[in-house]
């Protein structure tokens, strides 16, 4: 079992290795399965882990009030909300967004629909601005979750690279 599973992770090195060196890898930076990422409306970072298997990225809200509510949660886009947000060292801030849409996200827990702000999320010097989801990361570990829509186009996760200091 050892012999085919090492014979398997070097080919998968080779073939990444080799399309990088072809030029696939061209331009896309390399980021960790975590990565400290500043979101630019709070005004702080957030010890964020990168997930491949999530479509879209979601930050830790609570106390969400939206303005006009309707208890139909699709006749609520575009109207703004208003949520408390807070990272990993403890750091709070009150944030207000435009509802841009509302996500059926499927996860261990079941169905829930999700609000989707569009926020800006920097890591080094690249900023990009995309759709997060609304919800309660607080028995999470992680209050900010990094999905494809961030990456795609832009990034390539080493799951060895850890939190960059």
């Amino acid at each position: 079992f050892l012999i085919p599973a090492v014979t398997f992770f070097l080919a998968i090195m080779a073939l990444t290795d080799s399309a990088c060196a072809a030029g696939l890898c061209q331009g896309k930076d390399i980021i960790g399965e975590t990565a400290r990422i500043r979101v630019k409306e709070a005004g702080f970072d957030y010890i964020a882990r990168i997930d491949t298997g999530a479509r879209m990225t979601s930050i830790h809200a609570v106390d969400l009030l939206i303005e006009d509510d309707s208890d139909e949660p699709r006749e609520n886009i575009g109207k703004t909300v208003t949520f408390v947000t807070r990272n990993n060292q403890g750091l709070r801030k009150i944030l207000s967004g435009k509802i841009v849409d509302v996500a059926m996200v499927s996860n261990a827990q079941g169905r829930e629909q999700r609000y989707e702000v569009e926020l800006t999320l920097q890591w080094h010097e690249k900023t990009k601005k995309v759709r997060v989801n609304l919800r309660d990361r607080s028995k999470m570990t992680y209050k900010l979750l990094i999905g494809r829509n961030w990456l795609a186009g832009d990034y390539l996760v080493d799951v060895d690279r850890k939190v960059d200091k």
